[in-house]
């Protein structure tokens, strides 16, 4: 009999304890969701915004001077308007646009973007289509969304078949990216991402 109530009481206790797990987890879930939220949101608009004015600039110099200075552009000041834009958006707001098949070294992907990285490229095997993001916690501090980029027409000038650039390109490109992996690209490929970096305390 003191064995059976052991066990009723045992049962008991343990019901407990789960309904206050339950009860203490869901706050925390639903305070996840809502900074994922944000991460998102934050993450949508600096990464349409880069997205949007830097492929302008890429077009504007290639029409004025053609793939050369296109080139020129992208390689000595991107990155300047990168950090425009960073600033534009608040203090701690990181960019950056990556691929395993960079161009500049300093664009190789880290650890948690190849994770990314893999993330689009596995669910295009599967799927046929892109996501349209995916969100990391990389730390208590830090969060990072990611937006995928497409080959658009107008980059394959200098992403595409290196036998269709110019002389002047093709001699850049060897002076100044020896190890370039930033070719053979054909329009709407999956090209990288854009990663932008957000502090957890930006969402306080």
């Amino acid at each position: 009999m003191r064995t059976y109530q052991a066990i009723i009481i045992s049962g008991l206790l343990s019901l407990v304890v789960l309904a206050a797990c339950i009860v203490t987890e869901s706050p925390n879930q639903a305070r996840q969701q809502e900074r994922e939220e944000q991460v998102r949101k934050i993450g949508q608009e600096v990464a349409g915004t880069l997205g949007k004015e830097l492929l302008q600039k890429v077009k504007t110099a290639m029409e004025e001077k053609g793939p050369v200075d296109a080139f020129e552009f992208c390689s000595t000041r991107a990155q300047t308007f990168t950090n425009e834009i960073e600033a534009r958006f608040g203090e701690g707001i990181r960019v950056k646009r990556t691929s395993f098949q960079y161009r500049n070294p300093l664009n190789a992907p880290d650890g948690d973007e190849e994770e990314a990285l893999r993330f689009f490229e596995e669910a295009l095997q599967e799927t046929q289509s892109l996501p349209e993001d995916y969100i990391q916690r990389v730390s208590s501090k830090e969060y990072r969304y990611y937006r995928p980029l497409r080959m658009g027409k107008d980059c394959l000038i200098c992403h595409g078949d290196p036998a269709d650039f110019s002389p002047a390109l093709l001699e850049n490109l060897e002076r100044y990216y020896p190890e370039d992996l930033a070719t053979g690209y054909e329009e709407g490929d999956f090209r990288g991402v854009i990663r932008v970096s957000i502090p957890a305390s930006n969402l306080e």
